[in-house]
C-alpha cells in the first residue's frame, strides 16, 4: 500500500510539472539541452560518407536521428524499441537482428547497454538486408549508430501502480558509459519489483462449473443422480447439492433440497494471484576496443536472476463419503468436493538464472572484412509447485467414521504434493564471417559474404515429486554458408541506366544438426530501384530449424482439477493437466516469398508496403483449445469419461502438419523538426534555436488468409473464420501507430495498438464465442527539470517523467452466441493489469 500512494503521490507531481510549465522557462535554455553530455560541446568531428551506417542497395524501412530518438523519450534502449516495435518486427512476429555500427554484435548486451543519448541515428531495414551480414533474409535489421565521443553516469528510478487496486512495481538503474573514437565501455545495474496481484483486486465472478466449496458440494460419484430419494422430494434429479451451513441440518435429507441444483460458489479472490509477484536483478557490462592497428573487439558479460512467487489457491479435495458413514443421510456413497481451506494455501516459488559471456573480434586481410563471434550462455530454473494434498488420510479417516462434513484435522492435510523441477540449458556457439566485393561487374562489385559456424546446446532436466522425470538432451551443430549480391543494372555506373538500379542476390546455407541430420536454408532475390525514391524488392527464403531445446527439455506435470473451457460444450470442466516439453519435435521447414515496395515521398519520410505467402511445415505449437475440430483430429490429446466429460486434457508443443498465410503490411515513418530551421542571433555563429523535433509512424497490416492443417491428410482449420488452436481468434486486420515531440528536453509520445473482432466457431451456442475489437493507448510525457529550476544546481539533467499504459482501460469483451459472457473469458482474466502509471526520475551526471 506505501508504495501504491508514493507513486500515486508522484503521479500528481509529475502531472503538474508537466502541464504547468511556461514556454518562457523553455526559452531561456536556448540550445543547451539538459540532455545534453559535455562531450558533445567539443568540436565535430567531419566524416565523409556514412559513418556507422549500414551501407546496401537496400532502403531503409525507417530512420531516427538523435531529435527523434530523444522524442521518444526512452531512458534506455529496450523502451526506445519498444516504442517503435511495430517497425522492428517482421510480419511474422520475428523479433529483428541488431547491429552496432554496421558491425555485427555477440549479443544484445553491447547494444542494450547504451543509453539512448549515445545513439546518433537508428536505421531499420527490411529482411533482405540481413543477407550481407551473414543472417538469414527472414529478420529485420536495426543498426544503431553511436556518436564518436561521448561520457555519462545515469541513476534513475521508477515507482508505478495499477490504477485500479492491486500491484505495484519499483524499479531502480545505475549505468555508466563512456564512447571515444571506437573504444567503448558501458557498465549496468537493475533491480526490479512487482507486488503479486490478488484475484480479489479484480471483478471475477466464481465459475459455476467449478464445484468446490469451503463447505462443500455433494456429487455422485459417476457424475449421475446423487439420491434417488433426494430427487424425489425435490421433485426433479439432483446431480449436485450444495453441503447445509447450518450443521443441524447436513445428516438429514431434506436438509440438502434448499440446495438441490444450486451449488454454493466460492471466491478464491483472497487465496489467488492472478499475477505473481517478482524481484529481479541485472547486472551487464561490455568493454570495446581497438587491438593494434588491424584488429578491434569487444567483450560482454552479463547475469540475470528473476525470482516469481505465486499463490494457487486452497487445495481441493474430492472426499468419497461412503453410505455406511454414520454422519452422511444418503443411501449410496457420494463425492464431498471441498476446498480445504483448513490447510495453508498452495504456493509456487520459481527462480531463473541467466548466465551470458560474449566475444566479438573484427578486421581485414587483403580487402576481405571478418568479424568473429563467440558466445557461452546459460539458463537454470527452479521451481516448486504445490500441487495439492493428498486425500488419502481423511478419506481413510472418512471412512472410519469421521464427521466428513467437519473441519479437517490438520494431521490429515499433512500430505501435500509437491513438484520440484530443476532445467539447465547451456550453449556455446562460434560464428565466422568474412566478406568483399572481389569481382567488378559493369554496373558495380559482386558482393560476397561467407560464413563458417558451430554450436552446441546441452539440457537437463529433473523432476521429483508426483511427476518423477529426469532427462538429458544433447545437440551439436555445424554449419556454413555464401551469400551473393550481383549488380545487373545501374544509372550510377551508367549501365543500362533507363532499368534503374538493378540487383540480383542468393544465399545458401548447409547445416549439420545432432539428431536432426542436414539441414538447408536458401534464399534469392531481386532489387529493383527504377527511379530514385523507389524500390521493389522480390524474394523466396528456404529455411530448416531444428526446434528449441527449451520445448523438448521441459519437465512434463501432471496437475489435478485445474478449469479449462471446452468450446464444445460451452462449460468448464475440472481435468488433470499434463504440460511441459515434449523431446520428440521434429525440424520445422518454412518457405516465405515477399514482395515490398519502398518510397520516399518526402525527405524525412518512408513508406514501406510487403505482401508475404508463408508456408510453414512442421511447426512448434500448442494447441490449448478443445473444440470438436481439435479433438476429432487430435484425439491423444484430450480424454473423457464415460459420460463424455474430460477428464485429461495434454498442452505439450506437437509439430503441426502445415500452416499457409498471405499478410499485407502497411509501414510508414517519419521523423524531423518543424518548420524551417531559424538563422542564428545576429552577430553570431552557428545554429540558430532550438527547434520541435518528432517522429512518427504507422503500421496497419491485413491478413488475407491463415489455414492450418494439424495432421498429414487431415481437414485444414481456417483461422480466419472461426477455427482455433490456441482458445482464441485470429483477427484479420490489426495494426499500431506511434509519435512524440521533444522540444529542449520537455515532450509528449504516444504509441497505440489495435486489433479487429474475431470469432472461435463452435456448433454449441455456449461455445460459440465473438470476440471483440480493441484499441490500447499509452502515453507519456517528460520535462527536464533543469530548464524549469534554473537556479537549482541539483536540477540539471534531471528528468520527470509520467508514462501511462493502456490510458483508457481498455478490455476485450467475449460473449457467446446467446449474448453470454464465458466466465473463463471475463475481462479481468484476459487482461488483469489493465492501466498502469508509472512516474521516472532520471539524472545523468
Amino acid at each position: 500500500m506505501r508504495s501504491k500512494t508514493c507513486a500515486l503521490g508522484c503521479s500528481t507531481i509529475a502531472i503538474a510539472c508537466l502541464f504547468g510549465s511556461a514556454a518562457s522557462a523553455q526559452q531561456a535554455e536556448g540550445r543547451s539541452s539538459p540532455e545534453t553530455s559535455p562531450d558533445d560541446s567539443k568540436p565535430d568531428i567531419i566524416v565523409i560518407g556514412k559513418r556507422g551506417s549500414a551501407v546496401t542497395d537496400i532502403a531503409p524501412i525507417a530512420e531516427l536521428d538523435a531529435d527523434a530518438v530523444a522524442a521518444t523519450g526512452a531512458a534506455t534502449v529496450p523502451e526506445l524499441l519498444q516504442a517503435i516495435r511495430g517497425t522492428t518486427q517482421s510480419a511474422d512476429g520475428s523479433e529483428p537482428i541488431f547491429l552496432l555500427n554496421a558491425q555485427r554484435i555477440s549479443g544484445f548486451a553491447e547494444i542494450g547497454t547504451l543509453p539512448p543519448e549515445a545513439i546518433e541515428k537508428v536505421e531499420v531495414l527490411p529482411e533482405q538486408a540481413a543477407l550481407k551480414f551473414g543472417f538469414p533474409p527472414t529478420r529485420r535489421l536495426v543498426n544503431f549508430i553511436t556518436k564518436r565521443r561521448f561520457r555519462q553516469i545515469e541513476a534513475s528510478g521508477s515507482a508505478g501502480t495499477t490504477t485500479r487496486r492491486g500491484s505495484a512495481t519499483e524499479k531502480a538503474n545505475l549505468g555508466m558509459t563512456r564512447l571515444r573514437d571506437g573504444a567503448r565501455l558501458t557498465i549496468g545495474i537493475e533491480y526490479r519489483h512487482t507486488d503479486p496481484l490478488l484475484q480479489s483486486e479484480r471483478s471475477l465472478a466464481p465459475d459455476p462449473g467449478v464445484p468446490f466449496d469451503a463447505i462443500g458440494n455433494i456429487t455422485a460419484p459417476g457424475g449421475g443422480e446423487i439420491d434417488p430419494a433426494l430427487s424425489a422430494v425435490a421433485g426433479r434429479p439432483v446431480r449436485i447439492a450444495s453441503v447445509p451451513e447450518n450443521p443441524a441440518d447436513r445428516g438429514v435429507l431434506a436438509g440438502y433440497v434448499a440446495g438441490a441444483d444450486r451449488p454454493r460458489l466460492f471466491d478464491l479472490g483472497p487465496y489467488r494471484t492472478l499475477m505473481p509477484g517478482n524481484d529481479a536483478v541485472k547486472v551487464e557490462t561490455v568493454v570495446a576496443d581497438r587491438i593494434g592497428e588491424t584488429l578491434s573487439g569487444s567483450i560482454s558479460l552479463s547475469a540475470e536472476q528473476s525470482r516469481d512467487r505465486s499463490l494457487g489457491g486452497p487445495a481441493t479435495a474430492r472426499l468419497l463419503v461412503p453410505d455406511t458413514n454414520g454422519f452422511s443421510p444418503f443411501a449410496g456413497p457420494v463425492l464431498l468436493n471441498r476446498y480445504l481451506t483448513e490447510a495453508p494455501v498452495l504456493r509456487a516459488d520459481k527462480t531463473e538464472t541467466s548466465l551470458h559471456a560474449g566475444l566479438m573480434l573484427r578486421g581485414a586481410i587483403a580487402g576481405w572484412r571478418w568479424d568473429l563471434t563467440g558466445s557461452l550462455d546459460q539458463k537454470q530454473t527452479r521451481a516448486r509447485t504445490e500441487l495439492g494434498i493428498s486425500p488419502d488420510a481423511a478419506n481413510q479417516a472418512i471412512a472410519a467414521g469421521a464427521d466428513p462434513f467437519a473441519p479437517l484435522d490438520p494431521s490429515l492435510l499433512s500430505a501435500r504434493l509437491v513438484d520440484r523441477t530443476r532445467q539447465r540449458v547451456r550453449t556455446a556457439e562460434a560464428k565466422a564471417v568474412i566478406t568483399n566485393t572481389p569481382i567488378r561487374l559493369p554496373a558495380g562489385g559482386v558482393v560476397v559474404t561467407a560464413t563458417a559456424e558451430a554450436g552446441r546446446t546441452t539440457a537437463v532436466s529433473s523432476s521429483v515429486g508426483p511427476n518423477p522425470s529426469d532427462l538429458r538432451l544433447g545437440r551439436g551443430r555445424a554449419e556454413a554458408g555464401i551469400a551473393l549480391e550481383v549488380p545487373l543494372a545501374s544509372r550510377r555506373e551508367k549501365v543500362l541506366g533507363f532499368v534503374g538500379e538493378l540487383s540480383v542476390n542468393a544465399s545458401v546455407n548447409a547445416r549439420q544438426v545432432g539428431g536432426f541430420g542436414a539441414l538447408h536454408d536458401t534464399a534469392y532475390g531481386l532489387s529493383w530501384g527504377p527511379l530514385k525514391d523507389v524500390q521493389l524488392l522480390a524474394t523466396v527464403k528456404h529455411s530448416a530449424t531444428a526446434p528449441d531445446m527449451v520445448q523438448q527439455s521441459t519437465p512434463v506435470t501432471r496437475v489435478p482439477n485445474v478449469p479449462v473451457f471446452d468450446f464444445g460444450s460451452g462449460r468448464t470442466e475440472l481435468v488433470t493437466l499434463v504440460q511441459g516439453g515434449n523431446p520428440d519435435l521434429a525440424a520445422e521447414r518454412r518457405t516465405v516469398r515477399s514482395l515490398a515496395l519502398s518510397l520516399n515521398p518526402l525527405p524525412e519520410m518512408r513508406l514501406a508496403l510487403t505482401y508475404e505467402a508463408a508456408t510453414i511445415r512442421g511447426q512448434t505449437g500448442t494447441v490449448y483449445a478443445i473444440t470438436p475440430q481439435t479433438e476429432a483430429l487430435l484425439p491423444d490429446l484430450f480424454l473423457r469419461d464415460s459420460a463424455g466429460r474430460l477428464t485429461s486434457v495434454t498442452y505439450q508443443p506437437i509439430n503441426f502438419a502445415v500452416e499457409r498465410q498471405r499478410t499485407l503490411n502497411l509501414t510508414v515513418s517519419a521523423y524531423g523538426k518543424f518548420g524551417k530551421a531559424p538563422p542564428p542571433p545576429p552577430g553570431t555563429k552557428g545554429a540558430g534555436p532550438a527547434q520541435t523535433s518528432y517522429y512518427a509512424g504507422i503500421g496497419p497490416s491485413i491478413r488475407f488468409s491463415d489455414r492450418l492443417q494439424l495432421r498429414p491428410g487431415t481437414p485444414e482449420l481456417d483461422l480466419l473464420r472461426g477455427d482455433t488452436v490456441r482458445g482464441w481468434g485470429v483477427p484479420r486486420a490489426y495494426g499500431y501507430a506511434y509519435a512524440g515531440v521533444n522540444y529542449l528536453g520537455h515532450g509528449m509520445k504516444f504509441d497505440a495498438w489495435y486489433q479487429s473482432p474475431n470469432r472461435v466457431r463452435s456448433p454449441d451456442p455456449a461455445g460459440d464465442l465473438h470476440f471483440s475489437s480493441i484499441f490500447k493507448l499509452n502515453l507519456g510525457g517528460y520535462v527536464a527539470l533543469g530548464s524549469l529550476l534554473k537556479q537549482e544546481k541539483w536540477a540539471r539533467r534531471l528528468r520527470l517523467a509520467l508514462d501511462i499504459s493502456n490510458l483508457t482501460d481498455a478490455h476485450q469483451h467475449v460473449r457467446d452466441r446467446n449474448g453470454v459472457l464465458p466466465n473463463r473469458f471475463q475481462p479481468d482474466y484476459l487482461d488483469p493489469i489493465g492501466r498502469t502509471a508509472t512516474v521516472t526520475l532520471r539524472k545523468l551526471f
